[in-house]
């Protein structure tokens, strides 16, 4: 057995495994471990295989689903997924993603759509599920960007800004954003010094 072949059966082995561990309602330990064996299988699934666009459409299909999950009407075992399905196919999206540039500026545009739900009170589902915007948008935008730099400050000014959001006192606001600008900033810089 090859490398590759090992690697590609670890890697549908894990996204059956994340899946099942996702999706059984019994055991909230197993959800947590869905995530790592779904990250797991993206990357491998984006390394291993040869066929990139089939995975970046498959990774896209997943971000559609994730979507859907969050903002229709489905059952809660569903929705309590999007979460996870959106973070993995993300990775995927980005790491298969022959179309740089075109998916550089869907992710900006996402990304700054879920900052701007933080602190828009109109819409209190979006402000809910800002960080399910943030968090896909960043990833993309870190590993297709070609302005590394610049992501790279752009990380560093919101981790400032989200660790000054939490530590003053005066804006409820601003302290109940904190952790979201927070850990966008810090997903976006980890992944942007490891590309």
């Amino acid at each position: 057995m090859t490398k590759q072949l090992r690697n590609q059966l670890i890697a549908v082995t894990m996204l059956i495994l994340g899946l099942v561990a996702l999706y059984q309602p019994y055991y909230l330990v197993l959800k947590g471990a869905a995530l790592i064996l779904l990250i797991i299988s993206a990357i491998l699934f984006s390394t291993c295989f040869s066929n990139k666009r089939v995975i970046a459409v498959f990774a896209a299909l997943g971000l559609i689903v994730g979507f859907a999950f969050l903002y229709l009407a489905v059952p809660s075992l569903l929705k309590s997924s999007a979460f996870y399905l959106l973070f993995a196919s993300a990775i995927a999206l980005g790491l298969t993603n022959p179309w740089k540039r075109a998916m550089a500026i869907v992710s900006a545009i996402v990304l700054s759509i879920g900052v701007v739900s933080l602190y828009q009170p109109f819409i209190p589902v979006l402000k809910s599920t800002a960080l399910y915007l943030i968090m896909p948008g960043i990833i993309v935008l870190a590993i297709v960007s070609q302005r590394k730099v610049l992501i790279e400050r752009i990380s560093i000014g919101a981790i400032t800004c989200g660790l000054i959001f939490l530590c003053q006192p005066f804006w409820s606001l601003f302290y109940q954003t904190g952790f979201h600008i927070l850990l966008g900033g810090l997903t976006g810089f980890i992944v942007v010094i490891h590309r």
